[in-house]
């Protein structure tokens, strides 16, 4: 069910509580064909908007969110794009490091005398079954997520920023340890 608000504002006041209708009414909104011109409230919209994003992990929401953006604010307020980008860039790394940090956080915790106090035993044939170490498989579902979604963030970021004159100076900024990532 799409909606459609008068004013922006209304979306951003709408977009608090439950965070996929949040997102899916900020999405409505920043593919309407209504607002199609650059306000101050858009960034507002757009960072919230990506950070519903990166708390869902969903990039292609993401991706379209920020080209229809580009797309709005690239003749009028280019500085704007950078802020938003620089936005979603930055939370899109916390998130992977935070993962990363409770892997180990959580690999310490396995770390105990008693082995017999933390595992139970359906962790005990699993982890016989597949042959994994606990590590391996707090990795797998902990930090693997993440860092794929970082991965999806800087391809995003490249994508919407490449062939673009007015973005050259961010394009450029970009952090080459996000093209060594990526590569």
């Amino acid at each position: 069910m799409s909606s459609i608000f008068a004013k922006p504002e209304n979306a951003l006041k709408r977009a608090e509580g439950q965070k996929q209708a949040a997102l899916q009414a900020l999405h409505d909104v920043i593919t309407s064909k209504r607002n199609r011109t650059w306000q101050k409230v858009s960034e507002k919209i757009m960072f919230k908007y990506v950070e519903l994003c990166v708390d869902m992990r969903r990039g292609r929401y993401a991706k379209d969110g920020l080209i229809q953006y580009r797309i709005v604010c690239q003749q009028v307020n280019v500085n704007s794009l950078e802020e938003v980008i620089k936005h979603f860039m930055h939370l899109s790394t916390e998130k992977a490091e935070q993962a990363r940090s409770q892997a180990e956080a959580l690999e310490d915790a396995l770390d105990v005398d008693d082995l017999e106090a933390d595992h139970r035993p359906e962790d005990l044939m699993l982890s016989y079954v597949s042959g994994e170490k606990g590590k391996e498989r707090s990795d797998r579902e902990l930090v693997t997520p993440w860092f794929k979604f970082l991965w999806e963030t800087y391809r995003t970021v490249l994508e919407i920023l490449r062939n673009n004159s007015k973005v050259e100076a961010l394009y450029a900024m970009n952090d080459p340890n996000q093209i060594d990532y990526i590569i």
